[in-house]
């Protein structure tokens, strides 16, 4: 974690266990600020699940959180309120509307009562910013995989999120589309949020990670950056 900022959220004690097994055994994790999240692990290691968790989308059996320094005394159905109000999750494939790229970017905004006047210039200049404008009025069912992606991730953006989920956000993508992928994740990290995405490859070209952390048989260890990694949990076990 970066020391230079102080942690805004923290997790502990996440657990789940579905069909007798357990996915994540009592896990700790913690975000600041400018934090850009490599977690790894093969099929099943329980990634997804704990992304879903943070975002307030799926209940664990046990799990305290505490943000700002403060831990809400009221149950889950309280803090998956206040985790859904800080962050933002993206699928794999995520779905985009049957609008243009300039609505699909705007639709969040405006769910969010920002004025119409406002919402233009704040579209046009994300588009701007990500090299996305030449699309803007194209329909989002002509867009390339790739595409697709940037557009959804330049819809998060716009609504500043604190936490910005990502299920294997460049999976499949070619090399060039991943760049512009990378690039726009290092751009969010700039901009104070701080980004979780999982990946099944340890390598991630440009991206600016700051941390490194490894899901294996429900526990979480933390790995040392730009190494090679294998299955086996060799680095430092993160505890409760």
């Amino acid at each position: 974690m970066n020391g230079a900022d102080p942690t805004w959220l923290r997790l502990e004690g996440v657990s789940f266990r579905r069909g007798g097994r357990t996915i994540l055994g009592n896990l700790s994790i913690d975000f600041a600020q400018h934090e850009l999240t490599l977690l790894t692990g093969h099929n099943g290691s329980g990634k997804t699940t704990l992304l879903r968790i943070l975002a307030g989308l799926l209940q664990p059996d046990s799990c305290t959180l505490e943000l700002n320094g403060s831990r809400p005394r009221a149950g889950w159905r309280h803090c998956r309120q206040l985790l859904r109000s800080h962050s933002c999750y993206l699928h794999q494939q995520p779905y985009l509307f049957d609008a243009t790229v300039f609505d699909n970017i705007a639709y969040g905004l405006r769910r969010r009562g920002v004025p119409a006047g406002r919402i233009r210039p704040q579209v046009e200049a994300a588009l701007a910013t990500t090299r996305l404008e030449h699309l803007a009025q194209r329909h989002c069912q002509q867009l390339s995989g790739g595409e697709k992606q940037r557009v959804a991730m330049v819809r998060a953006w716009v609504l500043r999120p604190r936490l910005l989920l990502l299920d294997e956000p460049v999976a499949n993508m070619d090399k060039p589309s991943r760049r512009q992928c990378y690039e726009l994740l290092n751009r969010m990290r700039e901009d104070d949020i701080a980004v979780l995405l999982t990946s099944h490859d340890p390598q991630q070209g440009d991206l600016e990670i700051t941390r490194h952390l490894h899901l294996y048989r429900g526990e979480m260890s933390r790995k040392e950056l730009h190494t090679a990694d294998n299955d086996q949990p060799e680095d430092e076990v993160i505890q409760p």
